[in-house]
């Protein structure tokens, strides 16, 4: 690794992409090196209690930096920078990957990923102890933010006894879970409300298949006064209903529709579907994209 770090994440970054790679980090500043951290989009405000949270850039040079870290994210095109070819034109042997999802089309560089455990910052807890880092009180509440907001607040199946005693870790180093959940998921503004409200009122459910799904639209955006960042939670909120085998939300994203799928049923794999569809994921949660106009033909 070189002395001058980028760490750049996937769009629309997450609470597991921010939390991770805000650790990351801590941890390699504490190597006497040079860090950024950098997401395209802007990362949601309610993890604003972050530390460093409000140093994330959304560009960068690339001649500024020797080392190129993809954190939560196994496929550059996804960080919406460069293409690939961009890439390694750039970086041709500078790029380490930490994810812990399904790769589906190597970046090439350097990978560390493990799709047994819950989130890329349970893995970058491993990682930053393998380097012998210590674990201080902003990279453990940085660290407990991503398993908290990948694991459903320890309700998904992905919640093993290995991140169960990682958590118990990250609160002795004085993460509080407590914060971190009053930040993430009690405090919601009104438009945030309103939108997950019309997600509701938009479920549809196939009776044959068992299958919830709901699509948003930027006008329901618009209407409801919130961001497409306020989506992010009510997914989980639509799994609370019995006996769906799984639950898919559509939102419409520029010229495309961005799909979520989530399931608890032991016999269903949504990955399947994603990787069909060009997307990739985990057994139990996947995702993919679809161009808007293939939307709009299946509605007439």
């Amino acid at each position: 690794m070189g002395k001058n770090i980028l760490i750049v994440s996937h769009l629309k970054p997450d609470g597991d992409a921010v939390g991770a790679s805000l650790a990351l980090k801590l941890g390699i500043q504490s190597m006497s090196k040079s860090v950024e951290v950098v997401t395209l989009d802007a990362p949601p405000d309610r993890l604003s209690f972050l530390p460093y949270f409000f140093n994330i850039r959304d560009e960068f040079s690339p001649q500024d930096f020797d080392t190129v870290v993809l954190v939560d994210c196994g496929d550059w095109s996804r960080t919406g920078f460069f293409s690939d070819t961009e890439l390694n034109i750039a970086w041709p042997d500078r790029l380490i990957v930490v994810d812990h999802h399904q790769i589906q089309r190597l970046t090439p560089g350097l990978h560390i990923i493990d799709s047994t455990i819950s989130s890329a910052s349970e893995l970058v807890f491993y990682i930053l102890n393998q380097w012998h880092v210590e674990i201080t009180k902003d990279i453990a509440t940085c660290l407990l933010t991503g398993i908290s907001t990948d694991t459903g607040s320890f309700q998904h199946t992905n919640t093993s006894y290995a991140v169960l005693q990682v958590a118990g870790q990250l609160m002795e180093r004085g993460a509080s879970l407590g914060k971190i959940t009053r930040y993430v998921y009690s405090d919601k503004h009104l438009p945030r409300l309103k939108l997950w409200g019309r997600v509701l009122q938009k479920m549809t459910r196939n009776k044959k298949y068992n299958i919830l799904t709901a699509i948003i639209t930027v006008q329901d955006l618009v209407e409801c006064g919130a961001t497409d960042g306020d989506l992010e939670g009510v997914i989980d909120l639509m799994r609370t209903v019995p006996y769906i085998k799984a639950v898919i939300l559509g939102s419409e994203r520029g010229t495309e529709f961005k799909f979520n799928m989530r399931t608890e049923d032991p016999a269903v794999d949504v990955s399947r579907l994603a990787v069909l569809m060009g997307g990739g994921g985990h057994v139990k949660a996947a995702g993919f994209s679809v161009p808007k106009g293939y939307i709009e033909t299946i509605k007439n």
